[in-house]
This record gives structure tokens, sequence and C-alpha cells, in this order.
């Protein structure tokens, strides 16, 4: 399908959902065309519900087809673009290519309190409110999670699985959110290390100046 793709997000600093499915088709190289919809101003999803069968973003309209779900836009995209002509979103290994995309699930259906409590649009905010003691636990799991994954990688780049991939997507805005919010990494030394290198990929750096320019907003 030569069709290009448009990609609706909502505003680069509060859609967090948003920046994954964005930061995977910049990673991979894909050439869409972006749609804002704000969603402080959608309150009541009418816009969103004109693109998106769920009144969700992100959505990704290539030709008839829509996605309408970031893990899903994953999927598609690695179907649609696939290699050599564009990146990789997951590791050619399968085990670790399976472990990535558990890994990308986990955040994907996980983590309530620390996205409740640490959400996107607070992380823009010149002074933050203190998370919860159940967020900053989850936290701490979450950078478990990176340790266990880190300590066990074959690939000499600085993230997860070496090379940037899909489980970096998905976890890029919950770096923001642990980075804002000061969580401790002394338990964690080797994703001290990798919080920065996320925070500093290209796609994950264009997303974050565009937010930091923005208004900040206090609430959804």
């Amino acid at each position: 399908m030569s069709e290009r793709p448009i990609l609706y997000v909502g505003e680069k600093n509060v859609s967090s959902w948003s920046m994954r499915a964005w930061v995977a088709l910049r990673h991979k190289g894909v050439e869409f065309d972006e749609r804002e919809i704000s969603l402080v101003a959608d309150k009541d999803r009418s816009q969103r519900r004109r693109v998106s069968p769920t009144g969700k973003v992100p959505v990704l309209r290539h030709g008839e087809i829509l996605i309408p779900d970031s893990l899903a836009i994953f999927e598609y995209a690695e179907e649609a673009w696939p290699t050599p002509d564009y990146k990789a979103l997951w590791p050619a290994d399968r085990a670790e290519r399976a472990h990535a995309r558990w890994l990308a699930a986990a955040m994907h259906s996980g983590f309530p309190r620390l996205r409740e409590s640490m959400s996107f649009n607070l992380c823009f905010l010149p002074v933050r409110p203190s998370p919860t003691p159940a967020a900053v636990e989850e936290a701490r799991e979450m950078l478990a999670l990176f340790e266990r994954t880190l300590a066990a990688k074959t690939g000499s780049g600085p993230f997860l699985f070496g090379d940037f991939c899909g489980a970096d997507a998905a976890y890029a805005p919950a770096v923001v959110r642990l980075t804002a919010f000061d969580v401790a990494t002394d338990d964690a030394p080797l994703s001290r290390s990798y919080l920065a290198a996320v925070l500093d990929y290209p796609a994950v750096k264009e997303w974050l100046d565009e937010a930091r320019s923005l208004a900040p907003v206090e609430n959804e």
C-alpha cells in the first residue's frame, strides 16, 4: 500500500499513549502525516470518535485500515514497513523478541498507580506534586524489570536489548515520569544510564522538545 499513513495523536505534553506510537514510527523511519486532536478540549471524545473506533488516540490510518492502539500500531508497522528497508521494532532473536513483547504488554496493561499519580502532563509542570507511596512502589517494580533485562542482554547498545526497539518505545513515557519525579535509582544502577539513553534517543528527544514548548496542562 503506497498511500501515506496518518497518525492521530493528542497533545505532546498530555498523551503518553500517542508518544509510544509516534516514537515507534519515527524509529522505523516511516513517513507519516501527523494530526493532533486536543484531549483537553475534546472532553466528550467527539473529535476522537470521528477518526477512531475506540474514541481514543493514537490511531493510525493507512488507506482504509484503522489501527487504534499503540501496541497494535507497533505490530502493523512491522508488517507494513518491514526490514531491511525500515528499522526493526523487535529484536531479531526469537527469545529476546518474546521478552521485548511481554515487557511492552506489561507496560500496556500494568502500573496503574504510577500512571495515575505520575500523570504524563504533570511531568511538564514547573513544580510537580509528590507521588503516592503506591506509585513509587510500582516505579521500583518497573526499575527492577529494567535492571534484570539490562543485566541479561547480549547486545552492546544502551537499550533494553542493545538496539532501540519496541519495548523501549513502550516505556519511553514511563522513563519521562521516572526522571521528572526523581525516582531513586540507587538499587538500579544499570537503569540509571538506560533512562538517560532513552531520553537522548532522537525520536524521544524530538517529542519531548515539542512537549516542553507547550503551555503546561495541570489537569487533563
